[in-house]
């Protein structure tokens, strides 16, 4: 008798550990449910009034593909096709200083004016990435690039270039350029780590 006693204490006591867990456990379906929590964006820390663009998102990644489709216009003398990348209007702050601006009745002849000015040119970017402006809804894309060309007198050069390029409606409609000349070690590298 002792023993009937002890083996229905024993399947009662297992029976009770078995349902409590079965209370615990999430609902078929919904195992992510519970143990998941949604991401949460960082607080943007007090930065002085200067910096209004603060609030940045990843952009659109087929403007990078737009960016690099307009290098690979300059690089093989097709104004035609890079002006069709450009907006009614667009501006160019370049790195001597100067200020133009094209009109998609100028831009084709503008374009092929300013290449007239190189025999051949080599835009290689190697960082590029699309950025969304939340604050002020503007879409941007900054590409660093290594530069190399030769000129109309056949004097060759190269530069690293970061172009920040701003986009509405998938035009450009603004493109900033600055230009860094490196030294012979970095100059270097760039040639020797950047697939041709």
């Amino acid at each position: 008798m002792k023993l009937f006693y002890l083996l229905t204490g024993t399947c009662l006591f297992l029976c009770a550990c078995n349902n409590s867990k079965t209370t615990e456990q999430p609902a078929t379906g919904d195992t992510m449910a519970s143990t998941q929590q949604p991401a949460q964006t960082p607080a943007l820390p007090d930065l002085p009034a200067s910096v209004i663009y603060k609030n940045w998102e990843p952009g659109d990644p087929q403007r990078m593909a737009m960016i690099v489709d307009v290098y690979k216009a300059w690089d093989s003398e097709d104004p035609a096709d890079m002006a069709t990348y450009f907006a009614d209007s667009s501006i160019y702050d370049l790195p001597d200083g100067s200020r133009l601006v094209t009109t998609n009745q100028t831009a084709e002849a503008k374009l092929r004016k300013w290449r007239s000015l190189f025999k051949e040119t080599s835009n290689i970017p190697f960082s590029i990435i699309s950025l969304h402006n939340k604050d002020l809804q503007e879409d941007w894309v900054i590409a660093w690039t290594w530069n190399k060309w030769r000129n109309a007198n056949g004097v060759r050069d190269s530069m690293l270039y970061c172009d920040n390029w701003r986009l509405k409606d998938n035009k450009i409609v603004y493109l900033n350029s600055l230009e860094h000349r490196v030294s012979k070690q970095l100059s270097k590298t760039l040639n020797t780590k950047i697939p041709q």
